[in-house]
């Protein structure tokens, strides 16, 4: 029992192309009000420099809806507090994704204002985004990495862990894994 809980930590609530991609609507009017979004390959490409007019455009919408969005990094780079402040927003960076402690900042950052249960946190990877923000109660969004390419090398590692852990859980969990992970696994690894 113990070890298929361990394998469920790794299934997104959902999984989409892009931040583009997601009801928004659906989800606020379901009780989630706060937004916990990955930086690089999420919301951007390691290689931009400034956010994009499309992010600086969703970045409006959601607050539109009614959302907060926090970024949380595990950069520990200048970058992320760059595009906090061009994108005038809260942010947590060297998070230690999927520690908890990270998201954990990112609570106090709201003051402790949103429950677990209406937080989404979205993200371009299993191993950090997704297994830490489930350890914590939250809605998981996993989003196809915009920029594979440019990914550093703590990322590609951690890839290559992902390949493993999707294998196990397709093998363990097989129709929870065609129902969340299946098209994740096609569209990063060419695997079905």
């Amino acid at each position: 029992m113990s070890i298929i809980f361990k394998e469920k930590k790794f299934l997104p609530t959902y999984y989409v192309n892009t931040i583009h991609d997601v009801d928004y609507e659906k989800l606020y009017k379901s009780g989630k009000k706060c937004i916990f979004a990955d930086l690089d390959n999420t919301l951007i490409s390691y290689k931009d420099t400034d956010p994009t007019k499309e992010l600086e455009d969703w970045k409006n919408l959601v607050e539109e809806i009614g959302f907060e969005v926090i970024i949380v990094s595990n950069s520990r780079k200048n970058r992320v507090n760059h595009f906090s402040r061009l994108l005038n927003i809260k942010h947590i960076k060297f998070a230690t994704k999927p520690l908890k402690r990270g998201f954990k900042k990112a609570m106090k950052l709201t003051n402790q204002k949103y429950k677990p249960n209406e937080i989404i946190a979205m993200g371009d990877q299993l191993m950090t985004d997704i297994w830490g923000a489930n350890r914590m109660g939250f809605c998981t969004v996993l989003v196809k990495a915009i920029d594979k390419k440019t990914e550093i090398w703590t990322t590609r590692f951690n890839r290559k862990l992902e390949k493993m852990i999707l294998k196990r859980v397709k093998k363990k969990l097989p129709v929870q894994y065609d129902e969340k992970l299946r098209k994740y696994d096609e569209d990063n690894y060419g695997r079905n």
